[in-house]
């Protein structure tokens, strides 16, 4: 089993601590960066929208670019669910 390791993120002016797995470190940071960037960039061509807004669009982008750098056919859409509720609960 691979050594987990507490991290800071900061997500919609917040800061969450998560573990990861230690060798996932720089491409969870990397990924948070580039989220991050995509929710600037939303806030200067979509002013005025709430931080759930730009955390939506920004899932909704993400999500569909993994989809099709993968060429994945299905999308399981539970888990996507289930982890846009977590942020959801998370941003409440």
């Amino acid at each position: 089993m691979s050594e987990q390791v507490s991290i800071s993120i900061k997500l919609c002016n917040r800061v969450y601590r998560i573990k990861v797995a230690a060798e996932n470190e720089a491409k969870v940071r990397t990924i948070m960066t580039g989220i991050n960037d995509k929710m600037i960039e939303l806030k200067k061509n979509f002013p005025g929208r709430d931080d759930h807004d730009y955390m939506a669009m920004t899932l909704i982008d993400h999500i569909t670019s993994i989809k099709e750098e993968s060429n994945v056919v299905s999308v399981d859409t539970d888990e996507i669910l289930k982890q846009l509720g977590a942020i959801n609960n998370l941003l409440d």
